[in-house]
């Protein structure tokens, strides 16, 4: 604690303190902490376009995205897994003991009944009585009658079969569920030959002893639903720029939530961990700050408005940029933070002013984040064009008459502009590699024809490789009006069929010859067709396909059936397991998958088509898309029915192009050249 000298007055504290600390350690403290504290409160604070969303909230206006984002969103993934949980059969085990104690105790039943039936000292009535009356089995006083008056042969037949009848019921096993079911078929277990006193005795014997002997093993289907959930790969969710992620008066998606928290748009309150950090980070550049100054700046230093305005300068710079990231892309680049730099030079000086302008940077630097090749491209042009504006604002103001300086100065900006955004975007892609984060590069070379699989597919399947450009060409047109990716789908497209690479006849775009499937039951064929999808996956996996790529593999037929083979099936009269013909899935997730899926349905639809009229093309265009709307098949993505529409008339517009009428040209009409010796005789 601080004691002031006996008689000195509260005002005089500063004095007090600058004698115990030294003027410059005490000037040190107070910029530090008071830079510090007040950039990092201004680091903290949300900006204007972030907001407080929760799921089940009204959104009360519109979130576009500003930037373009990739995440793994734990919604999509954990229902994926409920799904997978819920497909898992429910594991049973049976207790043969079960069995072996409904057996003793109905013949128990069988001996008492067998011994009041022998005993010739009791009359009729006191037989049917003692029957009633019999502890190991309940006989009705309607029933017992019947049990006496049997003759010797129909009991004993009685007494022999109704074991045989007991085991019959319990061989298929029977759940606490099935057991009303069971009870009731306990007539049709016995012998139809029986008169209908056997048969209503018989019943009743097996009916009392039958019971459930299967019973659910919760551990078994636990377990077995845990390693379904487990087989899920995350869920990558992609988000573009300008893409609508909350609509006004739209109910909030937990979904939703995961694409605001992912580009930094939620306002989550106060984040300890992240605050502690900022504030830190806010401390150090500032403790940097001071010191430069203090060392390279003395009178702007010793000067406490100018180092007022310092801090007033690097906080208006962290509150702009605040305010403008993560909602502005561009516009953040449009701000004069130049101006800035040139008030603190003409009223500070220079070496200051670069000092806050660094400090400045940083504390931006630690909000911008750029995801493509554009916006490092105009990050990088507007840096240089914002450097050499600062060049030459001062050789203005400092009047200088040096003109190859000045050059030099200019070029010096300019290469500094693009140095950063090229360094940036080589950063961009070596790290992406390293770290298997899919870029514009990953994209580009696999879209690159001497991939080894693209190489691959064209040498071993030349008709599906053909087929795959043009579902290339038909999904990046569709990506390019919907506002989509067109480079993945384009790619997605190209991969989507590799897996025919296993089984090239099996397919009819790569068949020469005869047809295989012409000699197999057409479930067999559906199983062969549907297998390039799991061989497709297993390519994928052994060249190490991007996530976003890897998916088009199984969504682009999603879980549609192998209708030619299963409506085969059906006209053979075969009544075909509906099951047993659909593909494995999933459907798609992702717009370009969607795409994808259209693209790859329309243009072998439009392929088969006999007489490829522009009428024909557009109706079969219009008809792949409603089936596989009507399907559910896009149920899981974002493409809307505008987008829909878009990609419809895309389809149309390149398929009229590429299938349009052309000119016939009969061979008399092709002129010949004659001969030279004929050539010759005419002149």
């Amino acid at each position: 604690m601080i004691r002031l000298p006996a008689g000195r007055r509260l005002d005089q504290l500063p004095a007090a303190l600058r004698t115990m600390l030294g003027a410059t350690t005490l000037r040190m403290y107070v910029f530090v902490i008071a830079t510090g504290l007040l950039t990092a409160l201004a680091l903290l604070l949300s900006p204007p376009a972030t907001v407080s969303y929760d799921v089940g909230t009204l959104a009360d206006r519109t979130v576009k995205a500003p930037r373009s984002v990739a995440f793994v969103s734990e919604t999509l993934t954990e229902a994926e897994r409920e799904r997978a949980a819920a497909a898992v059969a429910k594991v049973y085990t049976r207790d043969p003991a079960v069995v072996a104690s409904s057996r003793d105790r109905l013949a128990q039943a069988v001996a008492a009944i067998g011994r009041v039936r022998a005993d010739v000292a009791q009359t009729r009535d006191q037989r049917i009585t003692s029957i009633s009356r019999l502890t190991e089995v309940a006989i009705s006083p309607q029933l017992a009658p019947l049990v006496v008056d049997m003759t010797t042969a129909e009991w004993d037949a009685v007494s022999k079969e109704v074991d045989n009848a007991l085991r019959t019921l319990y061989q298929p096993g029977i759940r606490p569920e099935q057991l009303d079911t069971a009870r009731a078929a306990a007539a049709t277990s016995l012998p139809p030959a029986w008169t209908d006193r056997q048969k209503a005795v018989g019943a009743e014997l097996v009916r009392q002893f039958l019971e459930a002997d299967v019973a659910l093993d919760a551990t078994g289907t636990s377990s077995a639903q845990q390693a379904a959930r487990s087989g899920v790969p995350p869920v990558q969710v992609q988000v573009l720029a300008g893409e609508v992620v909350v609509r006004e008066s739209t109910v909030v998606s937990s979904l939703d939530v995961e694409k605001l928290r992912a580009l930094g748009l939620v306002n989550t309150g106060i984040d300890w961990p992240g605050a502690i950090g900022l504030t830190i980070w806010a401390v150090l550049i500032a403790a940097v700050l001071a010191l430069f100054v203090e060392r390279y700046a003395t009178e702007a230093w010793n000067d406490d408005r100018k180092m007022i305005l310092v801090i007033l300068s690097l906080l208006a710079v962290t509150v702009t940029a605040r305010a403008l990231v993560p909602g502005h892309t561009l516009l953040v680049y449009f701000i004069p933070f130049a101006a800035v730099a040139m008030i603190i030079t003409v009223l500070v000086g220079g070496r200051t002013a670069l000092a806050t302008q660094i400090a400045g940077a940083l504390h931006v630097g630690i909000m911008w984040r750029a995801t493509t090749a554009r916006e490092f491209a105009t990050g990088a042009l507007s840096v240089a064009v914002g450097n050499l504006g600062v060049v030459v604002s001062f050789s203005l103001v400092g009047q200088s008459t040096d003109p190859v300086g000045a050059a030099q100065l200019a070029v010096a900006a300019l290469l500094s502009g693009a140095g950063s955004g090229l360094l940036a975007f080589a950063g961009m892609a070596i790290f992406g590699h390293v770290f298997r984060i899919t870029t514009v590069f990953e994209l580009r070379e696999l879209a690159d024809p001497n991939h080894p699989l693209l190489r691959q597919l064209l040498l071993r399947t030349p008709g599906t490789y053909h087929h795959s450009l043009l579902v290339a060409n038909l999904a990046e047109r569709a990506a390019e009006v919907i506002g989509a990716d067109p480079l993945v789908a384009r790619v997605g497209a190209y991969y989507h069929d590799i897996g025919k690479m296993r089984n090239p006849s099996a397919f009819i775009e790569n068949q020469t010859g005869t047809n295989p499937h012409d000699e197999l039951d057409p479930m067999v064929s559906a199983g062969i067709v549907a297998a390039h999808v799991r061989d497709g996956l297993s390519l994928a996996d052994r060249y190490h396909l991007p996530a976003m790529i890897r998916e088009m593999i199984p969504a682009h037929h999603g879980t549609s059936v192998v209708k030619y083979f299963y409506q085969l099936a059906q006209q053979r009269g075969q009544n075909p397991d509906d099951a047993s013909f659909h593909y494995p899935g999933p459907r798609p997730r992702t717009k370009e998958a969607g795409i994808v899926m259209l693209a790859d349905g329309t243009e072998a639809s439009v392929r088969s088509l006999a007489e490829k009229k522009p009428d024909a093309i557009r109706v079969m265009v219009e008809r792949i898309v409603s089936d596989r709307l009507a399907e559910g098949q896009l149920d899981e993505c974002d493409l809307t029915l505008r987008d829909l529409q878009q990609i419809k008339n895309a389809f149309c517009e390149l398929l009229l192009g590429v299938y349009h009428e052309r000119i016939p040209y009969p061979e008399d009409r092709i002129a010949r050249i004659p001969p030279a010796s004929q050539a010759a005789s005419d002149r």
